[in-house]
């Protein structure tokens, strides 16, 4: 099974613990054949009715992977 097929569909959770979205596609650098990043689609109201928009989160964003995603920091900025 490929690496992406394995990410896709997980949730991604910042460091307070909101989920922020879900992965939606996977950055590959086949030069060196690491992930670059994933793409995340935003979780949230907006998303269930279609408008989510999608973000790039680059790979050294990212804390942990296993049944979710953690990532370091905040995504999207609440006021």
């Amino acid at each position: 099974m490929k690496i992406s097929d394995e990410l896709i569909g997980k949730d991604v959770l910042d460091e307070s613990g909101d989920q922020v979205g879900l992965v939606n596609d996977v950055e590959w650098d086949f030069e060196t054949n690491t992930v670059k990043s994933i793409i995340l689609k935003e979780a949230g109201l907006s998303a269930k009715v279609g408008l989510g928009d999608n973000k790039i989160v680059p790979y050294e964003m990212i804390e942990a992977i296993g049944d979710k995603v953690l990532i370091k920091g905040r995504i999207f900025k609440t006021e």
